[in-house]
Formats: C-alpha cells, structure tokens, sequence
C-alpha cells in the first residue's frame, strides 16, 4: 500500500499553494517517491509511480519542452508533476493540460516563491511516514489470515483501512523470479497495480471498496473488501496486464479466493486462494478462480501430496498392472468417462472399432471389480485419474 496524490495534494495544497491544473482522475495514482528533474535524460532510470517537480528551467529555449517531458512521465509511469510557475514557465501551455485530462495525468502548479527544498523534504517525509504505515497494515493483515491471538492489536490496526464486518476477497499471486532486476522490477509494478486499480475505483464511484497489496510468504496478496461481483474479473485481467511480460513468460500464476463475511474468516479466502494458485502453477495457466476448479478444490487442499498419488496408484493398480503389457488401459478408462460411458463416442475418440472398445471395457470393468455403470461407480477412478493428471503435471 502506498499513500496516493490525492492525500499529498490534500494535506500540503495550503501550505505550498499548490494548485490542480489537469489530470483530476488520475488523483488516485500513487507515489513511492520524489525527485527533481530538469533533465529528461534521467526518467529512463525511473522504476514507475514517481512523483516529479520541475522549474521548467528548458522551456525558456524550447516552448514544446514541458509536453514532450509530460508524454515522457506518462509513458514511464510517472505519478503526476508539479511545475514551480512564475519564473521559466509563467502558465501551464492548453496542449500540456489538455495531455493530462486525456491521459489522467495529474499535474500541479506551484508559485515560484514556495522553495522546493521545502516541498521535497515534506513529502518525503509523508511518503516514508505512509510506507512505515503500510508495514503495521502488512503485519496485522498477516496476522489475521495466520490468526494469531493478537486480535484487538491487528483488528484495531486494520479497522484504519477496512470495513471489517464487510465482505473480503484475497487474490494470491505468485511470481518465479529469475534474477535480481526482476525482483525489483516485480516491486516496482506493485505501486503501478495499485495505481490502476485505484483509478478503477475512482472511475466507477467506488469509494466503499477498500483494498490492500501486501507480500505473504513468498506471495503477492491482494486483499479487496466490499467490492461489486465483477470487479473481481476485472482485477484478474488488470493483473495479468500489469504483469504481461511475466504472463507471456508462464512467469506469473493467480489464484482467485472466495468471498467471505468479516475479516474473521479472511484466512478461508487466503487458504482458497493458494489453492487456486496452486492448481494455475500445475495446469500452466495464468490465472484461476477457486470456484471454478470442481473436483480439484478438494485434491488440491490436501497438503501432503503422497496421500493423494497413493490413493491414486491403489485405485489404478489393476489396470498399471495390464499397461505395462501395452494394453492402455488407463487411456481407455479416461476415455471412456469424458465421453460419459458412450461406447460409440469412446471408439471414435480412439480411432478404434465399438466391437474391440466394447470387448476391453467389458475385461476393465472385470480387474476393476466394477460395473463401471452410475456415476457412485466412476468416481473413484475420476478422482484417481485427476491426481495422475496432477502428479504428471508436478513431474
């Protein structure tokens, strides 16, 4: 979580007459830091969600100078700007304030009087101060999903950020990280996560939904309370664009939690979540939702995968038995229930004659000790065969 303009603009517009030229929705985007520039060249060195002050010292030789640095910013996912007015730029130019309405891209007006240094020193100290505040929300927020017996300490400490008897979805991310840039690169796309969904926010008037990004384990958590159904599809896909390089790479795996009533039993949408997570990491898949998984929510909620593939080779054993002598059995079977018992379906899936596919399921059904015929009768070897899929997928 990090402290957006919007809350720097309110609590230091008085005090350094700062003014809003354009940009207005783009008042939720936030600021990891602060820095001067008077020279373009440095925003290639930028990470993202910055906040920038400038003189504008170049446009007394280059009019165009101030909306070629603005297209910059945007285009680095800088936060906003704040041009010292009165001395090298007297006025913002109509194309630089046109720019940040169309773009939402925010940037301020300061009075050449009000000494930057000033400025600067203020709010990097309310971003630190907000940074300090975003580790208490992070442990107490840890301690609530591992709940901990410290309840009045982390529930007082996250009643500041939500509304606790609200509803409360947690998506669990997981990044593979290759090396030392993409480590911090992957921070960096923290600040610009919450950026868009802030603005998502701010977009469809969404000031009762309350969210929270922390780091869990080796996970990213993404915590929404009180959020309408469909922003959750939305905040999916807003993830896989934030994160596209890693997507396209099958470097980034999303599980999608339940809903849940109160911050009490938000260790269930957690546990939900990983799950999920889990089964996207198997499947090599981008993203899942727990609710869509089936069968696979029980499977992939056993922690102790041995369980499950001795289970699993018990079940199947009679017909590993009959594989090993080139028969394919385990294919047939798998076959046979996907195409819901049909001997007409299973003999075209297998490119092979009904009167052979009846033949071999008549002797499967005679190792496995089992008409093969209700749906009490598959399911054993249902779940048998998806714990396979899961241990070939886990290889």
């Amino acid at each position: 979580m990090a402290v957006t303009l919007k809350k720097l603009f309110q609590d230091n517009a008085a005090a350094f007459r700062l003014s809003l030229s354009a940009g207005q929705n783009g008042l939720g985007n936030v600021a990891s830091w602060v820095y001067m520039l008077e020279d373009e060249f440095i925003i290639p060195y930028f990470h993202g969600a910055e906040l920038v002050v400038t003189t504008g010292m170049k446009c007394a030789v280059d009019s165009g100078w101030l909306l070629a640095l603005v297209r910059r910013l945007h285009e680095s996912n800088v936060s906003g700007l704040i041009v010292n007015t009165g001395k090298f730029v007297m006025t913002l130019p109509q194309d630089v304030t046109d720019y940040c309405d169309a773009h939402d891209f925010p940037i301020f007006s300061m009075p050449w009087e009000i000494r930057i240094t000033d400025l600067l020193q203020r709010l990097c100290v309310q971003i630190m101060d907000d940074q300090q505040e975003s580790v208490i929300h992070d442990r107490a927020m840890r301690d609530a999903i591992q709940k901990r017996e410290n309840v009045t300490e982390y529930t007082d400490t996250l009643g500041r950020f939500y509304d606790l008897d609200g509803r409360f979805t947690v998506f669990c991310i997981y990044l593979k990280q290759q090396n030392q840039a993409a480590v911090e690169g992957n921070q960096n796309r923290e600040y610009l996560l919450e950026t868009r969904i802030r603005r998502m926010k701010q977009a469809g008037g969404l000031s009762a939904v309350h969210i929270g990004i922390l780091n869990y384990e080796s996970y990213l958590l993404l915590v929404l309370n009180n959020a309408p159904e469909q922003m959750s599809q939305k905040i999916k896909d807003l993830i896989l664009h934030v994160y596209a390089e890693a997507a396209a790479s099958r470097q980034i795996f999303v599980g999608v939690g339940i809903e849940v009533e109160g911050l009490a039993n938000i260790d269930k949408s957690y546990n939900r979540a990983a799950t999920a997570m889990r089964m996207a990491m198997y499947q090599g898949t981008p993203a899942v939702r727990f609710e869509d998984m089936g069968i696979y929510k029980i499977l992939f909620s056993v922690k102790d995968e041995e369980i499950l593939y001795s289970y699993a080779d018990e079940i199947l054993a009679p017909l590993d038995r009959y594989d090993r002598k080139n028969h394919a059995y385990i294919d047939l079977l798998k076959t046979y229930i996907r195409e819901d018992r049909s001997l007409a379906g299973t003999a075209e899936a297998l490119y092979m004659h009904r009167n052979t596919v009846n033949y071999q399921i008549q002797k499967m059904k005679e190792l496995l000790h089992s008409p093969l015929r209700t749906v009490e009768d598959l399911l054993p070897f249902q779940v048998a065969l998806a714990i396979r899929d899961m241990e070939r997928r886990a290889e």
